[in-house]
């Protein structure tokens, strides 16, 4: 299955969610590639201090070097595709080699707002690609507050599903990431992990 991480405003998690789980499902044993597709090599950056050697990494910040599907599924159970903070070419590309499109979106109204064209995007895309699943995830939420209860129902108003699993602003994601290390490696028994094997979960239970 190919995944994409996909939102124009940056900022919003994308990198953070894709490393923590290309981990996850190469931990419960799939054979995991987890592509960075961002001319600015987020991913790259996080690999070039990282010693996680259980899934391979590649950046192909172009449309051309994503446009060979069965290539880049090749050797792998699951692709995972990090895809840049902007609506062009190259997002465009990442979609049309999906399978699940997953939309990290922010609590803020600002966030919520500003994740409208792309989901006008993935409505456009699917009347090409009519196999193409998109699902909202809620994150960088801060645990305990009126915001962040309030997102789901904002949300809902799009007419896309929406992850039962959301994803909440915590340290350890800022202090594995900084260390190379995913959060599972990093803090394998804190809330963050438990989110991201939640997350995980829902999605492969999801398409069997």
């Amino acid at each position: 299955m190919i995944i994409s991480l996909v939102n124009q405003k940056g900022g919003v998690g994308k990198t953070t969610i894709a490393v923590n789980l290309a981990s996850c499902l190469s931990e419960r044993g799939f054979r995991t590639l987890l592509v960075d597709a961002d001319p600015q090599g987020s991913v790259l950056q996080w690999q070039s201090i990282s010693q996680d050697q259980r899934f391979a990494v590649t950046h192909r910040p172009s449309a051309a070097l994503l446009a060979d599907k069965k290539a880049m599924g090749r050797g792998h159970d699951h692709v995972i595709i990090d895809a840049p903070p902007a609506i062009g070419e190259i997002t465009r590309a990442v979609i049309a080699l999906s399978d699940l499109a997953i939309v990290p979106i922010g609590p803020s109204p600002l966030d919520i707002w500003s994740s409208k064209e792309t989901v006008a995007l993935f409505a456009e895309a699917k009347k090409r690609h009519r196999q193409l699943k998109t699902k909202l995830l809620i994150c960088r939420k801060i645990v305990g507050t009126r915001i962040g209860r309030e997102a789901r129902e904002a949300l809902e108003t799009y007419g896309v599903e929406l992850f039962e699993s959301e994803i909440s602003q915590r340290i350890a994601f800022v202090e594995a990431m900084i260390s190379g290390r995913s959060v599972l490696d990093h803090a394998p028994h804190s809330e963050a992990a438990a989110e991201i094997r939640q997350l995980c979960e829902e999605i492969i239970t999801d398409r069997r």
